[in-house]
């Protein structure tokens, strides 16, 4: 295969990058321009917005009481930013500071501590912005200099405030980390590139991670679980010695036992990993990874019931799927307490699970409704839902519901004996829908059908939607791992969910700021407008848990 295309800002950003980082995410190439300008596009309505509401602060700042301002450095340097974003929510404007929205980025970690590089329009230019900024706010943060290259430290690594922010301009980028100021020493000369990593892989490890998994070269991390929890267990490294100083919490004084235990419960899962498979004008998709090992992760599999997934990019309002064996479930949850209860950890920190272990496998031994022991899974798709606010049963809905278990007719002949009204119900699997007597459906007026399969019980609800309830009820399964699936209408969901809040936050009196309620008023329209579906899927593969997701825009 043709080795993809890295551009220059970024393998320069990544060279910054140490092999032994807990973290690492960034770019290998900037996005396509026709995807950065359909971006800003949508975004418009909120940065107008941002715009209307920048000005009206500047507009009352300014109008503020000048020994206010005098007493309240920060509430200058808050006036002296908003007087430079004036009228420059834009890329353009952006751009005319010096700083580039598409421009290359690399986030990592010096041992646990982050540090944000990002590739600029124009260093001297965003160098005189922040000048600027500064001189107007009447702040004196001069530049220092280690060898030869300048930065600024907010923080004076006092006892309150043991973190420092180091900012500095360094060729053509912007780099910003946060450390404590006693490590300044050892942290600085690499946060500055006066001593750069001799043996850096980052370009190596993301150009890899994306070949591996279908990841774009916009956008691709790693997150080493294990290697991060040795900056909290090792008592040497700049975390644990910061934790130490400020009595949180003491490595060094962690029993030998502690350190191999805590390792094995993180190699459950010691590495995650996420990334974008493609990013387009109209749709992006991307994927979230939890790495097991290989016995756990078969084990997890074990897990799934095969059951049709969420049809992807439905036309209807929602649908949603989850299939798992709940019978299988409980006895893995069984068989990881029994294990803990008959070898405890010895560890004094972890003693609380020893106990939740006990007492989760005295719940876990109690008998299992049948039911629940051959549940294999739910299923459903809405094509209308109106919920009044406040009420527990929907106004109006029209969709389908299925209830997949191991033996149908079963669960059918038991239901029936508990309720009169079904008795009548002659449910045959492969048979055509039956109406449910309206005397047993919460929704006053609503019609209802329900047919049978050899695997699933369904029920259709609202005129009309039983035609297709025997198409919903025998799609194929959906692919091998996935067990949580849903594919929603966006603009509706968001809709929804407003009404709800709204609902809440009266019922409580809730308040919010002005200015940010306006900001976040105008984002919920941009994306109403702009989104069109959402489709998610969880499953578990070969090597671990992964998420997927594909969204797409009109």
């Amino acid at each position: 295969a043709a080795t993809p295309e890295v551009s220059d800002t970024a393998a320069a950003l990544l060279s910054y990058v140490p092999a032994d980082t807990p973290y690492l995410a960034g770019s290998l190439e900037p996005p396509p321009e026709d995807v950065i300008e359909a971006m800003l596009t949508r975004a418009e309505p909120v940065l107008s917005e941002m715009q209307n509401q920048l000005s009206r602060a500047k507009s009352n700042m300014e109008g503020a009481d000048q020994g206010s301002l005098d007493d309240d450095p920060g509430a200058r340097l808050v006036l002296a930013m908003l007087e430079e974003l004036d009228g420059k929510l834009s890329r353009e404007g952006f751009t005319s500071l010096g700083f580039d929205p598409a421009g290359d980025k690399v986030f990592y970690g010096m041992g646990a501590f982050p540090v944000a590089r990002f590739g600029l329009s124009d260093a001297a230019v965003f160098r005189a912005t922040v000048q600027r900024i500064l001189e107007r706010a009447e702040m004196t943060a001069p530049e220092q200099v280690f060898q030869d290259v300048s930065y600024w430290r907010l923080g004076d690594g006092g006892h309150d405030e043991p973190l420092a922010m180091y900012v500095a301009i360094i060729g053509d980028h912007l780099a910003v980390s946060l450390f404590p100021h006693a490590e300044e020493a050892g942290l600085l000369p690499a946060f500055l590139g006066v001593t750069m990593p001799s043996d850096s892989n980052a370009q190596q490890r993301l150009t890899a991670l994306n070949a591996k998994y279908g990841y774009s070269p916009y956008g691709s991390g790693i997150f080493d679980v294990h290697k991060l929890a040795d900056q909290f267990l090792d008592p040497d490294t700049a975390l644990a010695l910061l934790m130490a100083a400020e009595g949180d919490f003491n490595a060094a004084e962690l029993a030998p036992e502690c350190s191999a235990e805590v390792h094995e419960i993180i190699d459950n899962f010691p590495m995650m990993s996420a990334g974008t498979t493609i990013l387009a004008v109209d749709s992006i998709e991307y994927q979230y990874r939890v790495h097991h090992p290989q016995t756990l992760a078969g084990e997890l599999m074990e897990l799934v019931a095969e059951i049709p997934a969420a049809e992807s990019l439905s036309r209807r309002l929602m649908e949603f799927s989850f299939g798992m064996r709940f019978g299988a479930v409980r006895d893995f949850l069984r068989d990881k307490a029994n294990a803990i209860v008959a070898d405890p950890y010895q560890c004094e920190q972890l003693a609380d699970l020893n106990l939740r272990a006990e007492e989760a496998l005295v719940q876990l031994n109690q008998p299992m409704p049948p039911l629940v022991n051959n549940f294999r899974g739910v299923r459903a798709s809405l094509a209308e839902f109106v919920m009044d606010p406040g009420q527990a049963i929907p106004q109006k809905a029209h969709g389908h519901l299925a209830v997949h278990v191991e033996q149908p007719q079963m669960f059918v002949g038991m239901a029936q004996m508990m309720l009169p009204d079904l008795s009548e119900l002659a449910l045959v699997p492969g048979e055509p829908p039956v109406a449910i007597p309206e005397t047993l459906m919460p929704i006053p007026g609503a019609v209802a059908f329900a047919a049978m399969t050899d695997e699933s019980i369904g029920m259709s609800l609202g005129a009309g939607e039983e035609a297709g309830l025997p198409a919903f009820l025998d799609r194929k399964n959906g692919p091998a791992g996935v067990f949580l699936s849903v594919d929603y209408d966006m603009a509706a969901y968001i809709e929804y969910t407003d009404r709800v809040s709204q609902a809440a936050g009266s019922e409580h009196g809730h308040q919010q700021n002005d200015a940010a309620q306006a900001i976040a008023e105008a984002a919920q329209e941009a994306i109403v407008t702009a989104a069109d579906r959402s489709h998610t899927a969880l499953s578990f593969s070969g090597d671990g848990l992964v998420i997927e997701g594909h969204m797409t825009f009109k």
